[in-house]
């Protein structure tokens, strides 16, 4: 990009059965980056998957299914994804399940500012 700046994805996996007080941790985790004013989060439902202490599990379009594999990601700048990491580690640690944080450095190649909405 032409600069000098250091950039990190931060990629959560875990379930959509995950809660915290009843929300869906994804819910949780997304606010709170926007509250910590991270540029922006994604989730995503995976296709398939599976953890150490689980089975392998699909998404197929003739099932309903009521668990599957989550992954959150953050592209944000280094010293941000390291804070906000320290920050939601612990929401993490109090979840009865497994899940995997996991930080990388990355190369931004372009990126562009849309303007605000109106919400």
């Amino acid at each position: 990009m032409g600069n000098d700046t250091n950039y990190k994805i931060l990629k959560i996996y875990f379930s959509s059965t995950d809660k915290v007080n009843c929300i869906p941790l994804y819910e949780v985790i997304a606010k709170q980056a926007k509250e910590f004013g991270m540029e922006g989060a994604t989730v995503h439902r995976a296709m398939m998957g599976f953890g150490p202490s689980t089975r392998l599990r699909s998404a197929r379009y003739f099932e309903l299914v009521e668990k599957f594999p989550v992954v959150l990601e953050i592209i944000e700048e280094a010293p941000k994804v390291d804070t906000f990491a320290k920050a939601i580690r612990p929401v993490l640690e109090n979840q009865p399940k497994g899940c995997l944080m996991a930080v990388q450095d990355i190369d931004v190649l372009f990126k562009k500012q849309g303007t605000k909405t109106q919400e």
